[in-house]
């Protein structure tokens, strides 16, 4: 029954109450250093950048107390799809200078640099995986909605209110184990009636066919459970216009400035890798 439980794969949007350094800083520090970091790997085009942000990942996982078989599943259940994307990029990819392939196959050139953006993909992913899986275990789904408030606040000043959009963020992060427990019981009633949901057997068009039975409930599901939910916003009284209050108040200390600046200070490693060697 391991392959009907699609909630163990997912990594991202579940959070951890573990006691740990970073699980007790401020949410609003916590949201800003993860979102600094993510920008900081997608935009960096530096390997040594990439490494420096893959180790950065590691000491966060440490200090998170994050379970490495934890944060492993997550990665290796998109593996697939990136090796797809890696072998695209292999063959896609030219160098900018006309220089000599160093492997062709029926007529296909492949270069270094094609190879150099195949690794550089796999790289950014996997740091990209880890930071967020950390973030994800740290950070709970109602700090996060009280921290983007917190954060967002500013702009009513300026006649925007930000309420609809970090509602949006609340709903979508409530509805990552809605669809994947929803996709577990429509898998597991289709297999009790005789639908063939052996992951071994059969190539990628048969596992195609095996998934597509599974959208269109899921879909369906989901339409019907967004209904609901409007329905019983509508029916608390709900009002994106008023400005919501919190039971606790969360005030910044002495160790949320240093992990913001150490944090900050390691994003501009990752986008400039140079200034080390200054």
């Amino acid at each position: 029954m391991s392959q009907f439980e699609y909630l163990r794969n997912i990594s991202i949007g579940q959070y951890m109450p573990l006691s740990s350094g970073i699980h007790r800083l401020d949410p609003r520090v916590k949201l800003l250093v993860f979102s600094f970091l993510v920008l900081a790997i997608s935009l960096t085009n530096q390997v040594a950048g990439l490494l420096f942000g893959l180790a950065l990942a590691g000491v966060l996982m440490a200090a998170s107390r994050t379970p490495l078989t934890y944060a492993l599943r997550g990665w290796l259940s998109a593996l697939p799809f990136l090796l797809i994307l890696a072998a695209l990029q292999i063959f896609i990819v030219r160098p900018a200078a006309q220089g000599f392939p160093l492997i062709e196959i029926i007529g296909v050139h492949i270069y270094l640099a094609g190879l150099l953006a195949a690794a550089r993909l796999l790289l950014r992913f996997t740091v990209l995986m880890a930071i967020l899986t950390v973030a994800s275990i740290s950070l709970s789904s109602l700090e996060t909605i009280h921290a983007m408030h917190l954060l967002l606040k500013p702009l009513r000043w300026i006649g925007l209110n930000p309420t609809p959009a970090v509602m949006v963020v609340q709903i979508m992060l409530r509805f990552i184990p809605f669809l994947a427990l929803s996709a577990e019981k429509i898998a597991k009633s289709q297999a009790s009636r005789g639908a063939n949901w052996d992951g071994k057997k059969g190539g990628l068009i048969a596992r195609a066919k095996r998934i597509l039975p599974l959208i269109v409930p899921l879909f369906i599901n989901s339409l019907r459970q967004a209904e609901t939910l409007a329905d019983a916003m509508l029916a608390r009284g709900f009002d994106g216009k008023r400005q919501r209050t919190s039971m606790q108040e969360y005030k910044i200390g002495l160790l949320d400035v240093l992990f913001m600046l150490g944090a900050l200070t390691s994003a501009l490693v990752v986008l400039f890798p140079g200034w080390i060697n200054v």
